[in-house]
């Protein structure tokens, strides 16, 4: 009887693994309102796509957010004033807000957001996004792009050339991600828009991670023409560049950027022309971005897949099937030694495989159904899918002329746009990376993830990295440079499970690293330093260590020696108030210096984090003895430093 219990819970608990493990949500991110250019109602939009099987919706109108008072006229055309009476059919007199004015004209409030959300939301069967499109311009090339889950308003800036003004616009994003801690993405739009955007400008991009391969408006030209490529010959070239600079994919978005509500057909932009299916363990936003973020989304217009297709390296097609409907999988790569993508292999057939052999850099699928696509984009257009794709991890080459800079710290380096690679590429010597323990395996991330993502792991975003790094360069991290470099981890949770679970990793790499103990030769030449939730006592007691402890200021003079603690570190408004205006008060500068000496005195070094990202700043840091400058500013601290040194 027991064993049949067990058995039973057993199969239950399998069941409900799988079933999380396969949680879709289908969404569309870029769709417009009258808060723009749209021409119906928010509310008779979001209306729609509740009632056709969406579970979730960025209203992404032009450069606001529905947030303010705004009112729209409403003309005398026909159209107009009987999308009016719908929407007061609709949702009734109590609900429309509207005056009528001499020569029957009209106007009518729009609802904002937050007054209309409560409506249409439901846990964990609809949720509405708060989106914008950033929308400008360079040389009258319009460049669009929409931020998922924005918080505030972010006003376009220009620049000097396409890819700068798009470069301009997602630093400010990447800015108030940092700044509010709200999890957020841009996604550059429609790239074939007027051909305002070629695959050379996406490459040039950091943090972008998204662009449209298919969007549903009739003037963008996914498929392009005789002289001007395609979105999905773009998505190759883009990744196989990214690849080679050690960048992360560019995952493709699929969108109807519907604007008309009214009229339908090909000359339109009419909604449920494409979307995306999102495989998230709840319906939330932060979850959402985060399965985004790790490419657990395919892209559809119609074709609906059973599981998610990217398992390891192997991509696995399993299509949901419909009667009298027929499908064809395609399997395209880009085989090590070629920059073209080239078709691998087709079936027809509702399920396939294709595993990334070593001899192939880049993998991904398209479904084709033989279904013709209801108001299609372009006539002829039949339902498919797109897989992400998957890809080889090489290491990037070494740049030999980088000058090593042994007093910069990349803070929460993993926020970077190339993990690692960045601090490299600038001579960082010393890097930061917040960890959780979830189960047995350590992720890196600044909150606790919504699911295990195996390319999070440090293992596979730091040490693994490091030591091919290491292999590949002649022994050293940096080139030219045989000081100590830091791996910093900063363990976000419990302090004795999350050391023993690091120690027990370190060990596989053992080879590169330093020990903290004194009396034993450093072979290695990365040195981990754990920060945040440290079990003191543990690490110091221990007869062998491979890693080191991140002390605070009230551990001076407690007998720490600096092979077990070689750092000190404290928040910078704990030891200042000075923000680089004016002058800094001499007592607040004595104090600094007071503290460099006794950290100095005990062999150890200084780091303040949470300082300003300002040079005016630094300078007082360095003349008071601060070892190292803490910063999300590479560039900005790179030269810096390098000024500083003479260099």
């Amino acid at each position: 009887m027991q064993r049949t219990i067990r058995l039973s819970l057993l199969i239950l608990t399998l069941a409900t693994t799988i079933t999380q493990a396969q949680n879709w949500y289908k969404g569309n991110l870029h769709t417009h309102s009258l808060w723009s250019d749209g021409d119906d109602y928010p509310e008779m939009v979001m209306d729609w796509y509740k009632a056709n099987g969406y579970q979730f919706v960025g209203l992404s109108d032009h450069n606001i957010l529905q947030d303010v008072e705004k009112w729209v006229n409403v003309p005398h055309q026909q159209d107009r004033r009987r999308t009016f009476e719908r929407y007061l059919r609709t949702f009734g007199p109590d609900w429309v807000v509207y005056q009528k004015g001499p020569n029957d004209s009209l106007k009518v409030r729009l609802k904002k957001l937050d007054e209309y959300r409560n409506y249409f939301e439901e846990s964990g069967k609809f949720l509405i996004i708060k989106n914008e499109e950033l929308s400008t311009s360079y040389q009258g090339k319009p460049i669009h792009i929409n931020v998922t889950n924005v918080k505030n308003l972010i006003r376009p800036l220009p620049g000097n050339s396409v890819a700068d003004v798009m470069q301009n616009n997602i630093d400010l994003v990447v800015a108030q991600r940092r700044l509010t801690g709200q999890p957020m993405f841009p996604h550059i739009n429609h790239p074939n828009f007027y051909y305002a955007v070629k695959a050379e400008d996406l490459m040039q991009l950091r943090h972008e991670r998204f662009f449209e391969v298919f969007n549903g408006h009739h003037l963008v030209n996914n498929y392009g023409d005789s002289t001007h490529e395609g979105t999905e010959s773009m998505w190759d070239k883009i990744n196989l560049h990214f690849l080679q600079q050690g960048r992360p994919l560019m995952y493709g978005m699929g969108t109807d950027d519907s604007h008309n509500y009214y009229f339908f057909g090909p000359s339109f932009s009419n909604s449920g022309r494409s979307w995306v299916m999102v495989n998230a363990p709840d319906l939330t936003p932060k979850a959402l971005i985060e399965a985004m973020e790790a490419g657990r989304f395919y892209i559809s217009s119609g074709v609906t897949l059973k599981q998610l297709p990217q398992t390891g390296n192997i991509l696995t097609v399993r299509v949901k099937t419909e009667p009298d409907v027929t499908y064809r999988i395609q399997f395209f790569g880009i085989r090590k030694g070629n920059q073209q993508v080239e078709l691998l292999r087709e079936v027809a057939d509702t399920s396939a495989s294709y595993t990334l052999t070593d001899d192939i850099l880049l993998l991904r699928a398209k479904i084709i159904s033989s279904k013709p696509k209801y108001n299609p984009f372009m006539p002829g257009d039949l339902e498919t899918a797109w897989t992400q794709p998957i890809a080889q991890r090489p290491v990037p080459q070494p740049i030999a002329s980088v000058v090593a800079l042994p007093n910069a710290h990349a803070h929460n380096d993993y926020e970077q746009s190339r993990p690692l690679w960045d601090a490299l590429d600038n001579g960082f010597a010393s890097v930061e990376a917040d960890v959780h323990l979830i189960d047995d395996t350590l992720y890196v991330a600044h909150d606790r993830p919504a699911f295990k993502n195996p390319a999070s792991t440090l293992e596979n975003l730091y040490l693994k990295p490091l030591a091919d790094r290491i292999k590949q360069n002649g022994g050293r991290v940096l080139t030219n440079y045989a000081g100590p470099f830091y791996l910093m981890i900063d363990a976000k949770t419990n302090a004795d499970s999350t050391y023993l679970a690091l120690e027990k990793l370190l060990q596989r790499y053992r080879s590169v690293l330093t020990t903290g103990n004194q009396s034993k030769n450093q072979t290695g030449i990365v040195t981990v330093v754990l920060s945040g939730n440290r079990p003191m006592a543990t690490v110091v007691k221990a007869k062998e260590r491979l890693l080191t402890l991140d002390g605070r200021p009230a551990d001076l003079g407690k007998g720490y020696n600096s092979a077990v603690m070689p750092l000190i570190s404290d928040s910078y408004p704990n030891q200042l108030s000075w923000r680089g205006k004016g002058d800094i008060p001499a007592d607040e500068f004595q104090k600094l210096r007071q503290l460099v000496d006794r950290v100095h005195k005990e062999g150890k070094k200084l780091r303040l984090w949470a300082s300003p990202e300002d040079p005016v700043v630094w300078v007082k840091l360095r003349e008071a003895g601060v070892d190292f400058i803490s910063t999300d500013q590479l560039v900005l601290a790179r030269d810096f430093l390098l000024k500083d040194s003479g260099k």
